[in-house]
């Protein structure tokens, strides 16, 4: 296996869910974050490792989309009926919040995806991603791919942890139009997920996808983010989006919804 350094001060990506964020603040990323596949890349072994961590830029996105999806589809499965009731509701009135209880439950067990950009704060040796190259080319795993393992005793501290980007939050209110700029902001944020997705799925050059998403949006990463300290954390789970449980719940149907709808166009099936 060939070595490859990632120098000191060099900028990473880890795809993730907001669940995360406040361990990570706390304790770091562990030194083995499981690698979440689609449920039709179980056949792909590179894409369900449970060893390293895995660093990346459009990949990071692939990690955030999977590991929402996962958790949306566990999330569904343990609150089908009330689910199901607030579905109902919004379809009946739209553009007002269901009061409804038992909302404050699904909300705790609800993440939404987030992108964590570190900075290495030492010079990292990194392994190639073997669903994208051989393990002898860590190098052009990086350069081409954009995806490598890190595999560092104690994982990632947390100061080396810079800022975190997420998607567009949603309101109630948002959803009087269809052409609301907010939720078209959304759906590009969720369109970026699906670039990376695109990259693992199809094995798509990342610099060709990101390049084109920045001509068409004039950027290549969620469009909210903060930088990653405690205060920016309880402000982000104190957003409006996150702290109202109907409010939490809406921004994952929509986040899914988009993710989904998507995924399908690119033949790709999420669940």
């Amino acid at each position: 296996m060939s070595a490859f350094v990632l120098p000191k001060s060099t900028t990473v990506k880890v795809g993730t869910i907001s669940h995360s964020l406040r361990p990570y603040l706390a304790h770091g990323i562990p030194e083995n974050l499981v690698r979440i596949a689609l449920p039709n890349q179980t056949n792909a072994p590179a894409l369900n490792d449970t060893n390293g961590i895995y660093l990346g830029e459009l990949m990071a996105y692939f990690a955030a989309a999977t590991t929402f999806c996962h958790s949306t589809v566990e999330v569904y499965a343990k609150h089908e009926m009330i689910l199901g009731e607030f579905v109902q509701s919004l379809q009946t009135i739209r553009g007002e919040r269901p009061h409804m209880t038992g909302l404050e439950a699904v909300a705790q067990d609800i993440a939404l995806p987030v992108v964590l950009e570190i900075e290495l704060g030492e010079d990292c040796e990194v392994q190639a991603d073997l669903h994208f190259e051989a393990a002898d080319s860590s190098e052009k795993s990086w350069k081409h791919w954009r995806s490598v393992k890190l595999a560092r005793a104690g994982g990632i501290p947390a100061s080396w942890i810079k800022k975190f980007y997420f998607p567009r939050l949603l309101d109630y209110k948002d959803l009087g139009s269809i052409k609301n700029s907010r939720m078209q902001e959304q759906t590009i944020d969720t369109a970026l997920m699906i670039g990376g997705v695109m990259q693992a799925w199809h094995k798509d050059s990342p610099a060709d996808l990101l390049l084109a998403f920045r001509q068409q949006y004039g950027t290549i990463n969620f469009s909210q983010s903060m930088h990653f300290d405690g205060l920016s954390v309880e402000r982000f789970f104190n957003l409006t989006g996150l702290r109202d449980p109907a409010t939490r719940i809406l921004n994952q149907m929509t986040i899914w919804q988009d993710l989904d709808a998507l995924a399908k166009k690119q033949k790709i099936e999420l669940t």
